[in-house]
């Protein structure tokens, strides 16, 4: 009994030390899939960031000038490119091409930390640099879900050469989205161990937690958009749709 308070004091402190580690590195890996097993046609590319990153992903693609646009698609926190596959088949069905990444530090890709879109947005910025040089003058968009609708959303407001955007169940904000995860996973209360956490992450992968809000984002967007967010959604409130939308 007198050695639970200290095995709980040490657990707590380890938790402590590990919470900025869990914000920005995600677990890496790959489904053992391609765009082949599913018959389409099929490039594997390597985009270079403006910070000297490699990011790999497959680019499927149509013959000639006969996509209708090109949709760069955008994976969740943990996630992975080929988590897109069976959408990137029926969009090549209906006439679009598809880039599918692996965002930063997840995946095949290089970087050691997830930014939520601070560095990300520029990604996409360097995707859109590929497509052009792919097919001038077609049409390009993106489409992202969870952290990759946050990651589209700072893109749509960044960069106008994306004429328009899908954006599926993600965040308002980041600090927010953060102690949010932290009461449903850690079933830790407090407002100043998420931001403490957070402080931590920003000095490690070098960024502004504070400029992480799509929700303002938002505000600069002038391209067609589509935002989806279930109200089932246990994981990232509906509300932030609808304050993303508003």
């Amino acid at each position: 009994l007198l050695l639970l308070p200290l095995f709980g004091a040490g657990g707590f402190t380890l938790l402590y030390q590990a919470a900025p580690y869990m914000i920005i590195t995600p677990r890496k890996y790959n489904f053992d899939r391609s765009p082949a097993d599913l018959n389409l046609p099929y490039e594997k590319i390597a985009v270079q960031t403006r910070d000297s990153l490699t990011l790999h992903g497959y680019w499927v693609h149509r013959p000639g000038r006969t996509a209708k646009a090109t949709i760069i698609l955008l994976h969740g926190v943990g996630a992975c490119k080929e988590r897109w596959l069976s959408t990137a088949a029926w969009l090549w069905e209906n006439g679009y091409e598809t880039v599918l990444l692996d965002s930063r530090a997840h995946g095949e890709s290089g970087g050691d930390y997830c930014t939520y879109g601070f560095y990300e947005k520029y990604d996409v910025a360097a995707i859109v640099d590929f497509v052009e040089k792919q097919k001038p003058g077609s049409k390009t968009g993106v489409w992202g879900n969870s952290m990759g609708g946050a990651i589209a959303v700072q893109a749509l407001a960044l960069d106008p050469r994306l004429q328009f955007g899908i954006v599926q169940s993600t965040f308002a904000d980041f600090r927010t989205i953060v102690f949010d995860y932290q009461q449903r996973r850690l079933k830790i209360p407090w407002q100043w161990f998420a931001d403490k956490a957070i402080e931590e992450a920003e000095t490690m992968a070098r960024f502004d937690a504070d400029s992480i809000r799509p929700v303002e984002a938002a505000r600069h967007i002038r391209q067609p958009m589509l935002l989806a967010h279930g109200s089932a959604d246990d994981r990232i409130k509906v509300d932030y749709g609808r304050d993303i939308f508003a």
